[in-house]
């Protein structure tokens, strides 16, 4: 009785987590949502591709693992402070920017990463790769490298 209980809970728990939409989020005009730790939130985020004119893409540099908590500051080039700073919760971002010139600074375990990119109707990919941590035995999935190595 009990196993037949704990099944059915993980599998309601199961149908919340798969059914759970990644919204975009606003901050001074710029709108963003980030994700993509499990195959439902990458999914969430294609979806939400078409509203984007920036993708962001967070990886491990000689393994092309993801990386989550990676800290974002997307600046205006006209400007000295950034319009938006958040942590990313995952590897991929779908930003929504207004047209113009930004500096994007992501961070990560110490290591700092500035690009400076062009917002536009296009969609620019982004790849912020940083050093490894040290191992913890645990390699990325077939899946993340192929989808590292195509973004």
């Amino acid at each position: 009785m009990k196993t037949i209980l704990l099944a059915g809970t993980l599998a309601a728990f199961a149908g919340l987590a798969a059914g759970q939409d990644i919204g975009m989020k606003e901050r001074a005009g710029i709108r963003w949502a980030c994700g993509g730790a499990g195959v439902e939130e990458r999914a969430a985020l294609a979806v939400l591709r078409a509203q984007s004119n920036l993708e962001l893409l967070f990886v491990t540099a000689r393994r092309s693992g993801y990386l989550a908590d990676v800290e974002l500051a997307i600046t205006p080039a006209d400007k000295t402070s950034p319009a938006l700073q958040v942590t990313a919760e995952g590897p991929i971002c779908m930003i929504s920017a207004p047209k113009g010139n930004y500096r994007i600074d992501a961070t990560y375990g110490g290591a700092k990463r500035s690009l400076r990119v062009a917002a536009d109707t296009r969609q620019a990919r982004v790849v912020f790769a940083f050093p490894e941590e040290p191992w913890d035995g645990i390699k990325a999935s077939d899946e993340e490298k192929q989808q590292a190595r195509s973004r």
